[in-house]
């Protein structure tokens, strides 16, 4: 009892001083009193909710934690022709559920008469037999009707939504769910005759189709490229929510980090929209060579969607493809890291929703999946773990480990110690989080405070009038030109006496002429320098009173375009400074 009131009253002092030195408040006594039970924090991340009526409540951290654990899937190809055998790889992984798609205008050739038994069908048929369920993808077009383009006319809606229905009849309770378009923020989509409203076209042929089909599948409406709240909100706006049992959207992202505040983004865009429905993320996965890598991400988006209360997500894909040769879960038939990862997060998803903990600081993710389960990543320190098993994001058992931006997955246990780390702000895990505040410089040192701004794709810190300023996680981009400069501003505001290295690592391809940098410190230039490749800041340091800023600002040099670029800045304790890696 006597260490849970000193606990319970250094969470009120560590409450008061800067993020940096609450883990440290707490690791004191800690120590003292030996390994805990770590507390689980309320609302760290947006509570996502189940389908509600208009007028719906917010939910709790709770809530969620009352929700069906997430179902992780496999995006197939079958419809592309993929081998049937292929099919034993998902089961090999362990996957619940299948994407894929049988296209309308190939099983309707002829009016009212549909094809349901090819290849395609077959294999498709043959995973609900082995006990998987489908979700698949189905563009309306058809060249019978309204002239190859997107449905739009009465006769062509009710056509699709009688081919959807036949798709239920074919594959009954073993069909999930129907995604209405896909990616259709993007090019090529929607096309509609001129004159068309797009939005509402678009509405129109999901009503259509719940008029048909409602409550025998789900049906997934939205399906956008990245999670696209902007695009999303015009859809909302034309009554989208009312005609979907859920929406899908594919986060592609090169960092996990960032994903929690999209998704609250997301969820108050559907709040203010007056409707509520699930999430499905349908499509999520990251291109690289780098197996290692990809496997961590694996852990730790799937981790952040269950936390967000996604009902479920497709990882891109099960094999690698000729245009996709990075993306998937197996290299032919040769697993790769990622499918261990994959493999491993069906038994942790298993365990129920997790929730983050609260840990006091911001560059620590530790999320608890049913009673002693912990995902663990964040900013370098050590870790100490009794009883129980540390394992890799591949399930490989490690000894020693400590924590990094390589996820742990930590069972058998809650008796988690954390050292402090020597990180004091970084500009990707602490994205979005009070460590930062975000602005746009304008000609004559004007500021303005960026809010997070729900564009056509994914959502980042700017404003429609200052485009294409914009900062994500890992990119962004000033704005104007030289003449008429708009500079994207990164602030760290010292909330006591900081002495800081800072280290940091810019990319840009060699478009345009540059983009122009600036470190300040308490208002001197510490360092100035124009971007236009691969960057890396030479050692810097800076001793900062209690309300002092740090700041980074990029501006466009001298003429406009070609001034995106990558960037991670990371404030150190003085004497821990260390080069800054760039994210791909």
């Amino acid at each position: 009892m006597v260490c849970h009131a000193l606990i319970e009253s250094s969470r009120q002092i560590a409450s008061q001083v800067r993020p940096a030195l609450r883990i440290a408040v707490l690791l004191a006594l800690l120590a003292a009193c030996g390994p805990v039970q770590l507390r689980r924090t309320a609302d760290i991340t947006s509570p996502i909710g189940t389908a509600q009526a208009a007028g719906s409540q917010l939910h709790s951290a709770a809530d969620i934690a009352r929700m069906p654990p997430m179902v992780l899937g496999v995006q197939t190809h079958f419809s592309q022709g993929w081998p049937p055998a292929t099919l034993v790889l998902a089961q090999q992984v362990g996957a619940p559920m299948l994407r894929d798609s049988l296209p309308w205008a190939e099983a309707e050739k002829v009016r009212g008469s549909y094809r349901l038994d090819g290849p395609a069908a077959q294999a498709l048929g043959a995973a609900c037999k082995g006990g998987q369920r489908l979700l698949l993808t189905a563009v309306p077009v058809n060249p019978l009707y309204d002239g190859g383009q997107w449905v739009s006319s009465a006769t062509g809606n009710a056509a699709f939504a009688a081919y959807l229905a036949a798709l239920a009849d074919r594959f009954g309770p073993c069909l999930a769910a129907i995604e209405v378009g896909n990616e259709i923020n993007g090019p090529g989509t929607l096309v509609y005759p001129a004159g068309v409203n797009r939005v509402a076209a678009y509405v129109a042929t999901l009503k259509a189709v719940r008029a048909r089909i409602g409550g025998r599948t789900a049906i997934l409406g939205g399906s956008t490229n990245t999670i696209g709240t902007g695009f999303l909100k015009n859809l909302f706006a034309a009554g989208m929510l009312s005609e979907v049992d859920a929406i899908a959207v594919h986060p592609y992202r090169s960092r996990a980090e960032g994903l929690d505040i999209e998704l609250a983004a997301l969820n108050a865009a559907m709040e203010a929209a007056g409707r509520r429905v699930p999430i499905w993320a349908s499509e999520l996965s990251m291109d690289t060579r780098n197996e290692p890598l990809g496997a961590g991400e694996l852990v730790k988006q799937t981790t952040m969607l269950a936390a967000g209360g996604v009902a479920q997500a497709s990882w891109y894909a099960l094999i690698d493809q000729r245009w996709y040769p990075t993306m998937g879960l197996f290299a032919g038939r040769t697993p790769k890291a990622q499918a261990r990862a994959f493999t491993l997060m069906q038994r942790v998803l298993a365990q129920g929703r997790p929730q983050r903990l609260d840990l006091g600081d911001p560059l620590l993710f530790a999320y608890r999946f049913g009673a002693d389960t912990t995902v663990v990543w964040g900013a370098p320190r050590s870790l100490q773990v009794e009883g129980g098993h540390v394992s890799d994001a591949t399930g490989a058992p490690l000894q020693g480990a400590s924590v990094s931006e390589s996820p742990l997955v930590i069972t058998g246990t809650t008796a988690i110690r954390f050292g402090a780390s020597t990180w004091l702000a970084d500009t990707l895990m602490g994205w979005g989080t009070p460590q930062w505040r975000y602005g746009v410089r304008m000609k004559g040192d004007a500021s303005y405070r960026l809010p997070l701004f729900d564009d056509q794709f994914t959502s980042y810190f700017g404003d429609r009038w200052y485009r294409p300023l914009r900062i994500n996680n890992t990119t962004a981009a000033p704005g104007g030109t030289g003449a008429a400069p708009m500079r994207a501003v990164w602030r760290h505001v010292a909330p006591a006496p900081q002495s800081v290295d800072v280290g940091g690592c810019f990319a840009k391809t060699a478009a345009g002429d540059g983009v122009d940098l600036t470190i300040t410190a308490g208002g001197k230039t510490l360092w100035r320098g124009v971007l236009t490749g691969p960057m890396q800041l030479p050692p810097l340091s800076a001793d900062l009173a209690a309300g002092d800023a740090l700041e980074l600002v990029a501006g466009p040099n001298q003429t406009a375009g070609g001034d995106a670029f990558h960037l991670r800045l990371i404030l150190f304790q003085r004497g821990a400074g260390e080069p800054v890696s760039c994210p791909q």
